[in-house]
């Protein structure tokens, strides 16, 4: 069985929300921002403040960014990472962090649901933080939550990008004992939520778009050319 956050019964899930995305769910996210340009052009890092194994910031570590990532507990796989600009970890509560480790935009697949509302209170603290962007990958339903209007009503999302493709989301602690099960197919309807806090956008203008199914990633657009 995979072990998804939509999926399975609640005894039966991670205890800290802990499920791996797959790498290409920010390739994708990075292709549609144009290869990180606005923070490239900006001298920005990217921080992943859940970072898990650390395959949200893989993405921009391989297009040559100063990634940091900080989390409850290490479990980052740094032999991904290889050589090139550094991935910097600490172990941090999110929540209780007053600034960013740097100027930076936010990336990341926050926890869900181990305490309730704990998905959109990382949403709001990560726009306190950030310096340009706040990118986060929730499950598509969670968009459509009578919770969630206040959130979308006082920061509009700039854009929300659906996964065509859905990924799995293995529980991280079960990955290696699962096998090729752990990334056999997800279950679930994923996207993106895109804010830009430098150009906050007006209520009733956030784009929705669609990111096409891996082998036709060569058809996705960059955001700016679709606003």
């Amino acid at each position: 069985m995979r072990g998804e956050i939509s999926s399975g019964r609640h005894s039966k899930r991670h205890p800290l929300d802990w499920y791996v995305d797959e790498f290409w769910c920010a390739d994708q996210l990075a292709l549609a921002l144009d290869n990180f340009f606005i923070e490239e052009a900006e001298g920005l890092a990217v921080w992943d403040p859940c970072c898990g194994m650390g395959n949200t910031l893989l993405a921009a570590h391989d297009r040559g960014f100063v990634t940091y990532g900080s989390d409850l507990v290490e479990n980052v796989a740094y032999a991904n990472f290889g050589s090139g600009a550094p991935m910097l970890f600490e172990p941090r509560n999110f929540l209780e962090m007053c600034a960013a480790p740097a100027p930076c935009s936010i990336i990341c697949n926050p926890p869900y649901s181990y305490v309730k509302g704990i998905a959109e209170a990382f949403a709001r603290h990560a726009l306190t933080l950030s310096s340009r962007r706040v990118c986060i990958l929730m499950p598509s339903k969670w968009l459509a939550s009578q919770a969630r209007y206040q959130l979308f009503n006082d920061h509009p999302p700039q854009a929300v990008l659906h996964l065509c493709q859905r990924p799995s989301m293995p529980p991280g602690d079960l990955i290696a004992a699962m096998g090729k099960r752990a990334f056999s197919g997800g279950m679930t309807d994923y996207c993106w939520i895109v804010w830009d806090v430098k150009r906050p956008t007006a209520p009733g203008h956030t784009r929705t778009i669609w990111l096409p199914p891996l082998h036709r990633n060569s058809e996705i657009l960059s955001l700016e050319e679709v606003l």
